[in-house]
Parts: structure tokens; sequence; C-alpha cells
């Protein structure tokens, strides 16, 4: 049977994902990405609406936290990712839902130090464009705290170094740097 590069033909009532092309499952894992990140942005929005934006914090930096060591438990395992605590996570990492709406790219120092620098974060452009000042909260606050969520579910002995982080600079400049280092 043809894979299907997209659904405009029948209805198919036993359709499974290896009737789709590689194409058409990575347009689908991309289309997924986006409506992680959209729900997220739904309730944040809707708990600083009905409460505040303090609120919504906190709720989100809980939320990230919890699901930091669910989502790359369930990713490793599916992938069979090996290597150091810090090469696990980036791997991990890469391979997450978020990552997907992101531009990044890492700077491998050592199997215990690497780079990640955030080149787009749309999130962060959405902020900016609010012209509220949000995004300097978002990465100096709510990514510190789930960043070192993430790099603690992998070993408490990451540390995790915020290098830059916005106002950017210019349009062109990268959103946001972080360092993740194992200390022995």
């Amino acid at each position: 049977m043809r894979k299907l590069d997209d659904y405009s033909g029948d209805f198919k009532p036993d359709l499974q994902p290896g009737d789709l092309s590689p194409e058409a499952l990575e347009k689908l894992v991309r289309v997924y990405a986006k409506l992680y990140k959209a729900l997220d942005g739904f309730w944040y929005l809707n708990v600083m609406d009905r409460h505040s934006n303090d609120e919504a914090m906190e709720c989100d930096i809980l939320v990230w936290e919890r699901l930091a060591g669910y989502e790359m438990d369930k990713i490793c395992k599916a992938f069979n990712i090996t290597g150091s605590p810090v090469v696990r996570m980036m791997k991990a990492f890469q391979l997450s839902p978020w990552a997907w709406n992101i531009k990044s790219d890492f700077e491998m120092v050592s199997e215990k130090h690497i780079i990640w620098r955030v080149l787009h974060c749309p999130t962060v452009a959405a902020l900016e464009r609010e012209n509220k000042g949000r995004e300097q909260t978002q990465c100096n606050y709510i990514e510190v705290k789930v960043n070192d969520a993430y790099a603690h579910h992998f070993d408490p002995r990451i540390k995790v170094n915020c290098l830059k982080t916005p106002p950017r600079q210019s349009k062109d400049d990268y959103f946001c740097k972080w360092e993740f280092k194992l200390e022995e």
C-alpha cells in the first residue's frame, strides 16, 4: 500500500501512523509541536486573565518542573538515549516537542559541558511584540527554574548557568544562551 502524503482522500477507519509517508509524519510532528506550544500559551494566558501574571508564572513553573522528568523519561526510553548526563539531556532536548518550535545550536565543550544557544524563540518573539517586558521574566525567572528542573532530572550535579537573556541588542541577535556543566 502506498504511504499517504496527506489525508485528502477517503476516510480510513483503521488509519495508523505507519500509513503516513515520512514527509507526512514530519509534518504531523511539527503540527503536534505547535499544538504543544499553543496549549502552554493558552492555559498561561487564561490563568493570567483570571488571576494575575504572577499566579500564571508560578503555575507555569510548577507544571514545567513536573513535566521535565516525565517528558525526558519518555523521550530517553523511546529513543534509547545514552551518554553522559549532560549529553543525554541535550539529546532529549533535541527530540522534545518544544525543540521543534525553536531554532537553536549547541557547542559541545566536552561530554560534561555543553553550551545551548537559542537562535529563535517564538514565545520570546511574541512577548517582545507585546512590549510589556514579560520576555525578561520568561527567560530570567521561569526558564532558569525550568532548565534547572530538566538538568536535575538527569543529575543534580549539573549546574545551569544563564549566559545571556533578553533584552536582545537587535532583532538579529540570538535570544538566549545557556551553559550546562556537570560538576564533580
